[in-house]
């Protein structure tokens, strides 16, 4: 899977403040591309449990991997990035899906909806 930076910074204007001031939490999204197994796992909520695939990353780093990266409030800039990453990595890396929002009221880091991604019908 190849992630494209350039690209999404300008399919996703504004994102520049995420990429460039919340490193860690980009780093985060970039290691998990490396993992295809986790990805496959994140898919699968998001295909057949409709589980926002930024709320399966999000409960995975911070309770099976107990990082704290996700255990404080975020900056509007970072939850718009993170939810801009993952409509990125569906939308033109899978390709074929299109955003459903829900509620997932995440208090540690106050974010208050994500999106899970439904195929577009052929």
């Amino acid at each position: 899977m190849i992630w494209d930076e350039e690209r999404f910074l300008k399919t996703y204007k504004g994102t520049e403040s995420f990429i460039n001031g919340d490193r860690e939490t980009y780093s985060l999204f970039l290691e998990l591309l490396k993992d295809e197994k986790l990805l496959a796992h994140i898919r699968f909520a998001n295909d057949a449990l409709h589980i926002p695939p930024l709320k399966s990353f999000v409960l995975y780093e911070r309770d099976v991997l107990k990082k704290d990266v996700f255990c404080a409030k975020m900056t509007s800039a970072a939850k718009r990035g993170l939810g801009a990453c993952f409509g990125y990595l569906y939308k033109f890396i899978y390709g074929g899906y299109e955003s459903r929002p829900c509620w997932f009221n995440d208090a540690p880091t106050g974010i208050k909806t994500a999106s899970y991604f439904e195929r577009r019908p052929v």
